[in-house]
């Protein structure tokens, strides 16, 4: 997809920028300081404008008729850290609201509900859930660990909700606190073999927790059967 984000904050661009890259990193993402910069990136190829309400010169409210008129599938969604401007961003009646800090769970979730809907491109990696197995362009896959393939198990059993770093240290060590670096180490080893295949954007994470995005992978089978397979408790 191709995106730009407008905010007067680069602290705020950059993080988006990097939010947007882990999500799609086949994608082009750009940044603008002010709306006089965004004009001269936009064009009909951008499909997504996160976009700051509060900024010097034209702010995004104002901005907002004027895009629609020249972008009529741009979807536009408004990034704010001032929730009192809700009622004035519905009047534009915009893709989306995103409130700061804004973490990649909340930006995924938008990039679902878009006004203008992308075809957004699936992982290369399928899920079987009964016996549980992963494939890569029908091939076998696997993690290099076998707590990293049990701790993706679980997390494709808990059909994208977020799991606690407690929760997971529960399951795989019997709630041993001695085992949070190994949690690091094993969530590191998924992400890291899950690149080598460009599927590293299924994995998402949120102030000490993480999770898998199920839209963007292909899953036969009921998750809940995985545990016949590993009996979690």
């Amino acid at each position: 997809m191709i995106t730009l984000s407008v905010d007067d904050q680069k602290s705020v661009t950059d993080l988006m920028l990097y939010m947007l890259n882990r999500i799609d990193p086949n994608g082009t993402h750009m940044s603008a300081s002010n709306m006089k910069q965004a004009m001269e990136l936009l064009n009909d190829e951008v499909q997504i404008l996160f976009l700051d309400i509060e900024m010097p010169g034209m702010n995004g409210i104002d901005a907002v008729p004027v895009l629609k008129e020249k972008y009529k599938k741009l979807n536009i969604i408004y990034v704010t850290g001032h929730p009192e401007y809700v009622f004035d961003a519905v009047k534009m009646h915009p893709s989306g609201f995103l409130i700061k800090p804004v973490c990649e769970e909340d930006i995924i979730h938008e990039l679902h509900e878009l006004r203008f809907p992308l075809d957004l491109e699936r992982s290369p990696l399928k899920v079987q859930c009964s016996p549980f197995a992963l494939f890569v362009n029908g091939k076998p896959f696997d993690f290099d660990r076998g707590l990293t393939i049990e701790l993706f198990a679980y997390l494709i059993y808990k059909e994208g909700a977020f799991c606690t770093n407690g929760e997971l240290i529960g399951i795989l060590w019997g709630g041993n606190p001695d085992k949070q670096g190994n949690l690091r180490q094993l969530i590191l080893n998924m992400r890291n073999c899950l690149k080598e295949i460009g599927a590293e954007n299924i994995i998402v994470k949120k102030y000490g927790k993480v999770g898998v995005d199920m839209d963007a992978i292909e899953c036969a089978g009921s998750p809940k059967d995985i545990l016949d397979q590993y009996h979690w408790y």
